[in-house]
Formats: C-alpha cells, sequence, structure tokens
C-alpha cells in the first residue's frame, strides 16, 4: 500500500513545486504580469512531469511484481543430467 500512496502523491508535488519555481522565475524576469504566466506554465510542466513519473513508477512496480510472482523454472546441470543412475534391489525382500 506504501508505493501506491508515493505514486498517488508524486503527481501534485509535482506541479506545485514547478508552479512556485515558474512563479518565481516569472516574477524576476517580468514583474507581477510575468508571476502569473510563470506559475501557469510551471503548472503545466509540473503536471506533465508528473504524468510522465507516476506512468514510469508504475510500470516499475507492476515489473517487480511480476518479476516476483514469476514462477522459476529448475533445469538441472548437466552433470546432473549424464548421471549414471544405480537402482539397489533390496535381495531379502525376495526371499
Amino acid at each position: 500500500m506504501g508505493p501506491w500512496i508515493a505514486v498517488a502523491s508524486e503527481l501534485p508535488c509535482s506541479v506545485v513545486a514547478l508552479l512556485l519555481v515558474g512563479q518565481i522565475l516569472g516574477q524576476s524576469i517580468a514583474g507581477p504580469s510575468g508571476a502569473t504566466w510563470g506559475a501557469i506554465i510551471g503548472a503545466l510542466f509540473g503536471f506533465a512531469f508528473g504524468v510522465y513519473g507516476v506512468f514510469k513508477t508504475i510500470d516499475y512496480l507492476e515489473h517487480i511484481d511480476h518479476k516476483n510472482t514469476k514462477r522459476p523454472k529448475y533445469m538441472p546441470p548437466i552433470e546432473e543430467i549424464l548421471e549414471d543412475v544405480v537402482f539397489e534391489i533390496d535381495d531379502e525382500s525376495s526371499d
């Protein structure tokens, strides 16, 4: 459950972080109106990067889950395959 909570919080965190970065950069470049446009552009970039991050994280978690549930195949070493088998027959049981 923990990994899915982390994935769910990844998108809003990236949107808010890039919104603030865009606002600060926009304000330093173009003043108050630049802060508004920077926040909008930052939020859009944050959404795009957040969606990409969520998809990559879910893909990684599904890959790990598939790898853990896949049944391992047993292949004996060639020495064991070519080994001569000798069956010991119990002579006392035939008496």
